[in-house]
C-alpha cells in the first residue's frame, strides 16, 4: 500500500508592507527544534516556487534539517500585489529588508538569506544595505554579478504585450532606479560567511563576472562551481547537489549564539 509523504507544516500567508504592498508568502515549519530561518528570494520573472519548484524542494528540506524556511513573491510576481513592470531592482531590494523587518518582528533573531539569479544580486544589496547582525550568513546561487552588467538598456524592439508574454516586459524606471552601491561593492564589504554556488554552463558573463571580484570579498567565503550545471540547475542530479551543499551551510554557519 502506497504511503503519502509527509512534509513539515507549511503556512501560506501575506506580508503587508509599509509602502502598502502585499507580499504573497509560505512559510516552511521543522516539526522539532528550529534552528533558524532562511529567506528565499526568488529570480527575474519567478515566483516563490521557481523553476520546476526548485525553491519549493529547498525549502522543504531546510525544514527537515530543522530551519524555517519562508519563500515569497516580490512585488508584481506570482501571487503579490502590483505588476512586474513596476518593479526595479530597489523596489525588490526594499521588499526584502521588509520581509526581513517582518521576520525580526516575529521574533526571528537567526536569519540567513537565500537568493536565485536576480533574486541573489536583490539579496546580496540588501545585506549591504541593512544593519550589521541583521542577518548572519548568505547563500547565492548563480547571482547577476552587477546591475549594471544585465539588462542596462531598454531593447530596441520590445516583444510585444501579449497574453502569452506579459510579465517579461519591464517599465522604464527599471533601467534607472538602480541602487547606489552595485552588486560587487556590496558583496565584498559584507563580513559575514558567504556562500556563491553556480554551474559552469550558467549564462554567459555571469561566473567571470563575480570570479573578478569574490577573491576581495571579506570574511569566510566559498564560490562552487558545478560541472555541467546550467543556470537554474535543471537536472535533478545538479539540483539536489546544490540543495544539499546550500543545507550545509546553513547547518554550519546559521546557529544560534
Amino acid at each position: 500500500m502506497a504511503t503519502t509523504p509527509t512534509f513539515p507544516d507549511e503556512h501560506s500567508f501575506t506580508i503587508s508592507t509599509p509602502d502598502k504592498h502585499h507580499l504573497a508568502a509560505v512559510l516552511h515549519v521543522p516539526k522539532k527544534t528550529v534552528k533558524g530561518l532562511v529567506i528565499l528570494s526568488h529570480g527575474f520573472t519567478g515566483n516563490k516556487g521557481e523553476s520546476g519548484r526548485l525553491f519549493v524542494t529547498t525549502a522543504r528540506e531546510l525544514a527537515k534539517a530543522g530551519f524555517a524556511a519562508l519563500r515569497f513573491d516580490f512585488w508584481g510576481s506570482g501571487d503579490s500585489s502590483g505588476e512586474f513592470y513596476q518593479m526595479t531592482p530597489n523596489t525588490e531590494i526594499n521588499d526584502l529588508k521588509n520581509v526581513i523587518r517582518w521576520a525580526h518582528q516575529q521574533g526571528w533573531d537567526n536569519i540567513g538569506l537565500l537568493g536565485l539569479s536576480f533574486g541573489g544580486a536583490v539579496t546580496i544589496c540588501t545585506a549591504a544595505q541593512i544593519p550589521d547582525g541583521a542577518v548572519r550568513t548568505m547563500v547565492t546561487w548563480s547571482s547577476v554579478p552587477s546591475f549594471q552588467f544585465w539588462r542596462s538598456k531598454p531593447e530596441i524592439n520590445p516583444p510585444a504585450f501579449t497574453s502569452e508574454n506579459p510579465i517579461h516586459i519591464v517599465g522604464k524606471k527599471f533601467f534607472t532606479d538602480r541602487p547606489k552601491i552595485d552588486v560587487p561593492e556590496s558583496y565584498v564589504r559584507l563580513p559575514f560567511p558567504k556562500l556563491q554556488i553556480q554551474g559552469d554552463k550558467d549564462i554567459e558573463g555571469f561566473r567571470e563576472e563575480f570570479s573578478k571580484y569574490f577573491p576581495v570579498a571579506r570574511g569566510i567565503k566559498k564560490h562552487l562551481v558545478v560541472p555541467g550545471a546550467d543556470h537554474v540547475f535543471t537536472t535533478w542530479k545538479h539540483r539536489k547537489h546544490v540543495i544539499a551543499q546550500t543545507v550545509k551551510w546553513f547547518s554550519q554557519h546559521l546557529k544560534a549564539r
